[in-house]
């Protein structure tokens, strides 16, 4: 079915529960035939559809990998019409590392898709997840936080798409995961992302921001862990409608375009004027950024562009020239 060098330790059409690895080849000076194990968990019953949950695609992300480990635990085979399959590390080596690039080649894996099944580690690794896993699914949810640089408003998120039933079989995806806000966001760079090889592929998927700051944030877990056992009651695989938050219904939001973020215009020390979740206004201040190397240099001022929720704000207090510092949602 693929020429991927990726080797498989679970059968993917068995049924129950298996847990095993995914085989990478990573050839080193001291390990001509080595490889770096990926772990993986499938979990089949009866007949229904494939559901690929995944986490840990950037590995300072916390909230997802521990969602799915929790969820690798206790979800019993019985449970399921359908299957399963589980990545809640799959950029292990970052997972690892507790880092947003690969410790081997310094490699964003959310910027390796469709990936080379000869490329090194993380893009042999997408190309299996593109040409592999995502043909045998009908949908794919893959967790993101804000990771150490940011902190967001927990958000399922998706693509604005120009395919309106995609787009709508999207929507009620988010909806269903039940977060806070369903987002349909203009991220940059988004071409090379899991979320986008997954609609290339014509797979109802979903991606998520859900929390960050270098840390694991409770409020956000416990929305995670409902959220993807939410995901699989919307797709038939467990039974039951999906369970509503004490946050009530998701708030359908959009960053349409590149004019709701501020970047920062050189390097410096972030001073945000507001808080995550504020609301804000177009042309109000958004902060300061200071500069060490001129103590006579009044900060720079920079103002919101756009009238909104502030989604995202910048976490790490140092920044560099062309880093986002805000973000601003906008209700559909």
């Amino acid at each position: 079915m693929t020429n991927s060098p990726v080797a498989v330790e679970v059968d993917l059409w068995g049924s129950g529960r298996q847990v095993g690895q995914l085989r990478v080849p990573q050839s080193r000076d001291d390990s001509g035939w080595g490889t770096i194990p990926v772990p993986v968990v499938v979990l089949a019953n009866g007949t229904g559809p494939t559901v690929l949950l995944t986490a840990g695609n950037h590995g300072d992300e916390y909230e997802g990998q521990v969602a799915l480990l929790d969820l690798a635990r206790t979800l019993r085979p019985e449970e399921v019409q359908g299957r399963v399959i589980l990545l809640p590390a799959m950029h292990y080596p970052a997972c690892l590392a507790g880092k947003r690039l690969s410790p081997l080649d310094g490699r964003d894996f959310n910027r390796c898709f469709p990936g080379d099944p000869f490329g090194g580690f993380a893009l042999s690794l997408a190309h299996f997840v593109d040409s592999v896993l995502l043909p045998i699914c009908d949908m794919q949810m893959d967790l993101h936080s804000g990771g150490t640089g940011m902190d967001i408003v927990p958000s399922a998120v998706g693509h604005i798409l120009d395919h309106a039933e995609m787009q709508a079989r999207t929507l009620a995806m988010a909806d269903a995961f039940g977060a806070p806000v369903t987002l349909l966001l203009k991220e940059v760079n988004a071409g090379p992302t899991l979320l986008a090889a997954a609609e290339n592929r014509g797979v109802v998927a979903l991606s998520s921001e859900l929390g960050g700051g270098g840390r694991l944030n409770p409020q956000a877990l416990t929305i995670t862990k409902r959220g993807v056992r939410n995901v699989l009651r919307h797709a038939g695989v467990l039974e039951g409608l999906p369970e509503m938050g004490e946050h009530g219904p998701s708030r359908r939001m959009t960053v349409p375009d590149l004019g709701h973020y501020v970047f920062a215009p050189c390097d410096g020390i972030w001073e945000a004027a507001h808080r995550l979740g504020e609301t804000v206004r177009a042309e109000s201040p958004a902060g300061l950024l200071h500069r060490i190397e001129d103590p006579s240099a009044p900060p720079i001022e920079l103002s919101y562009r756009a009238t909104g929720l502030l989604w995202c704000v910048r976490h790490a207090g140092r920044v560099k020239a062309g880093d986002p510092v805000a973000v601003m949602a906008r209700d559909m």
